[in-house]
């Protein structure tokens, strides 16, 4: 029943169909995390779309008869769905961003909505006499139910007109056909326990459960591939997935257990190469003796985390890492060596590095081959503007979200000489640490500051012990050369035993950097889902009929701290069950008296209104004596209205109202107003609710959850704050 001669409107948004994805690529390569990096997900597996219906009624007019009902149906979604993040197995996720919110420790997370909600909504009793309610899974009391016969509301009782069970209504055979409006709480956090189930991508991971259970034919074990699977995650009124991001802890952590989660250069190298399921096959056996370069990059702290997402050579990998680790690879006797060019004690992470600075020869001009009338050695020098005074290494701090940050290393003698030559940016997003950037960079300079010369010559077999990256001194005194220190570079044997050697500068005491104390840049990293705190309490007062588009609206004024973006709206006719009818997101100008406002006529010259607005910041402008004859200076304070001409300030957010008051503006009675009076400045900021005139004499009931500048940290409905309001009627 819809009423005596009444009617039913009807009012439902579309209602959608499935999800939009963020990304699912077919083919694309399977990342390689060390470390701890940030990661995208591939989307695996997607389904059980669900659309969730919300339905409220409201009685609008029908004194006397032919009322209407305005029925508004909303939907919320959820879906459940599987993230793929890399290769496992991987030690964790810490973290995850949910487009722009980042939410750590996945284990404990939880989608709250709100913790307990009231919700009320209108049914027809059909033939088998029952209903279930739109959260009916979520269902965790009941609250009220009346039938409902045009004006007359007959409140039923449980336990005699119906039963309810989880959600599901049984009326009695009377019933039927019968409009009923059912008020219920229900829990509307998320069902799982968590956000996100992670999978670290073991060899012998079993399928996820749920699929197991609801679409056995989908359920992968996706063996030796970690990924995140979300149950009924909660999509809210939209149906894209959120943009989501993972902070992945990978493989190889140098110390995960001390919360240290870089990986050492010299795991990831052998990692790369020996791993049965995704290196490169290269025998263990030929790999050399790595204890230095151990050594050299933990009493270095030189830990990296990189991210290998799409093919490469694995010589370029190989070669950035020398280069960031500062060291040389080579493939000598069988085996890959790898040096460390540090050349000072450095001692760290309980690890001392010794280096080896002796040189294996020191070559004279009788040891260099030399055919003809060419010189012992051949000397290149690099050019002066490749060497490059300022270096700037480009790396993802860990610290800072994995945002990108740049660190920097200048020579301040040679930028006074020459003028600052600054050298294209070096991408080293392996690094996450500023620490490690910073040392990076303070090599690769020193090193383009100091290492100018190449050099090439010739020896005998007698030399064959040589490796690249051994420390040899040079004589040539023709050259200029006298045990001048270099690092041969590469070495070629023709076919009469002779030894073409590349070499470089190697001066002692430019391969190692100091670590000077160092002011770390926080950069801002805004907390979208920071509290946004309660709102200043709201002044309530009804419009004047002729402002009122329905002729009968209620006005709220307020505002919120220094995090606050916003409210929403709510409102109850019995202090139980809330429904939403808006949101307000400009904060309005508000405060109070200072002082006494004096009764007066219309208009009046000799009285001021001496206004506070610091709880709302609220500023007001002057205007003049014809707007407030159009009444463009609007305000009101304590039931009346007025409009002003002058605004003078007098201390911070103080003003006095004054020069050319209208009183008493449609039809509210002029009066003296006491101090501490509530004062409001009506315009666009005000939120406007058109009521139900059979509210008229009515105490109505009113939150407003507040949200923060990025519609986030929101409160829940029962965490706001209820503010009585008793209807009187329109101001004439």
């Amino acid at each position: 029943m819809s009423g005596k001669d009444g009617k039913v409107i009807n009012n439902s948004e579309p209602r959608a169909n499935g999800v939009t994805f963020q990304g699912s690529i077919y083919g694309a390569a399977i990342p390689i995390v060390y470390g701890r990096a940030r990661v995208s997900g591939n989307l695996l597996w997607y389904g059980d779309f669900k659309a969730i219906a919300h339905t409220t009624s409201q009685d609008v007019g029908g004194k006397g008869g032919g009322g209407t009902t305005v029925v508004s149906t909303t939907y919320t979604y959820t879906a459940s769905f599987v993230f793929g993040l890399c290769e496992g197995p991987i030690t964790g996720i810490d973290g995850i961003w949910s487009n722009r919110d980042y939410k750590p420790d996945p284990a404990n997370l939880s989608e709250v909505i709100t913790s307990s909600a009231a919700w009320n909504e209108s049914h027809l009793v059909s033939g088998s006499h029952q209903v279930t309610v739109a959260h009916g899974t979520q269902w965790t009391s009941h609250i009220s139910c009346v039938a409902i016969d045009g004006e007359v509301s007959t409140p039923l009782t449980n336990g005699t007109d119906f039963t309810v069970v989880a959600g599901t209504y049984y009326f009695a055979t009377q019933y039927a056909n019968v409009q009923v409006q059912i008020s219920y709480n229900y829990n509307a956090i998320n069902s799982s326990s968590s956000l996100m189930t992670v999978f670290n991508g073991d060899y012998l991971q079993n399928p996820w459960t749920y699929l197991t259970s609801k679409h056995p034919e989908q359920a992968l074990h996706y063996r030796g591939t970690a990924y995140a699977a979300a149950l009924d995650w909660q999509l809210g009124s939209g149906t894209a997935l959120p943009n989501l991001n993972f902070d992945v802890i990978g493989q190889l952590s140098f110390d995960a257990a001390n919360g240290f989660f870089d990986a050492h250069p010299k795991d990831i190298l052998l990692d790369l190469l020996t791993n049965p399921h995704y290196g490169l096959g290269f025998p263990v056996a030929n790999i050399g003796d790595w204890t230095q370069y151990y050594r050299y990059c933990t009493a270095n702290s030189l830990f990296l985390s990189p991210v290998y997402s799409a093919q490469e050579e694995a010589s370029a990998i190989l070669t950035r890492l020398m280069k960031l680790t500062n060291s040389g690879v080579y493939f000598s006797e069988g085996t890959l060596k790898i040096t460390p060019f540090g050349d000072a004690v450095v001692t760290g992470h309980q690890t001392t590095y010794t280096p080896n600075t002796t040189p294996v020869y020191e070559l004279m001009e009788d040891d260099f081959i030399v055919t003809g009338d060419e010189d012992p050695v051949t000397i290149s020098r690099r050019p002066s503007v490749d060497a490059f005074n300022h270096v700037k290494v480009e790396f993802l701090n860990a610290s800072n979200q994995f945002n990108t940050e740049v660190a920097e290393a200048k020579d301040l003698v040679s930028i006074d000489l020459f003028g600052l030559r600054t050298m294209d940016s070096i991408k080293a997003h392996e690094i996450k640490s500023p620490v490690v950037a910073r040392t990076v960079a303070q090599n690769t300079l020193q090193y383009l500051q100091h290492v100018r010369n190449t050099y090439a010559f010739k020896l005998g077999w007698k030399h064959c012990l040589l490796e690249p990256t051994d420390l040899v001194t040079l004589t040539d005194l023709a050259a200029g050369l006298d045990k001048t220190p270099v690092r041969i570079l590469s070495i070629e044997e023709d076919e009469e035993g002779v030894l073409s050697i590349e070499a470089e500068d190697a001066p002692q005491g430019v391969f190692s950097s100091m670590t000077y104390p160092h002011q770390e840049v926080g950069g801002y990293i805004p907390s979208y889902n920071q509290p946004s705190g309660a709102i200043n309490t709201p002044v309530l007062f009804e419009a004047p009929k002729a402002l009122a588009a329905t002729g009968h609206e209620i006005w709220v004024a307020t505002s919120g701290g220094e995090n606050y973006g916003g409210c929403q709206v709510w409102i109850s006719s019995d202090g139980t069950n809330y429904k939403k009818i808006g949101e307000i997101v400009s904060p309005a100008r508000h405060g109070f008296l200072t002082d006494t406002m004096a009764f007066g006529t219309d208009p009046d010259t000799t009285s001021t209104c001496k206004v506070d607005l610091s709880e709302s910041s609220g500023a007001l402008t002057p205007g003049t004596i014809a707007d407030a004859d159009n009444r463009a200076t609007l305000a009101w304070v304590d039931g009346e209205f007025f409009a002003y001409s002058t605004a003078t300030l007098t201390g911070s957010h103080r003003y006095t109202l004054g020069g050319y008051l209208r009183r008493g503006l449609y039809g509210t009675p002029i009066k003296a107003h006491p101090s501490q009076s509530p004062f409001v400045r009506c315009d666009g900021a005000i939120f406007r609710y058109a009521y139900d005139p059979a509210l008229v004499g009515k105490t109505v009931f009113m939150k407003f959850p507040a949200f923060n500048q990025f519609g986030g940290g929101g409160q829940s409905l029962a965490d706001a704050a209820e503010y009585a309001f008793r209807i009187f009627g329109s101001v004439p």
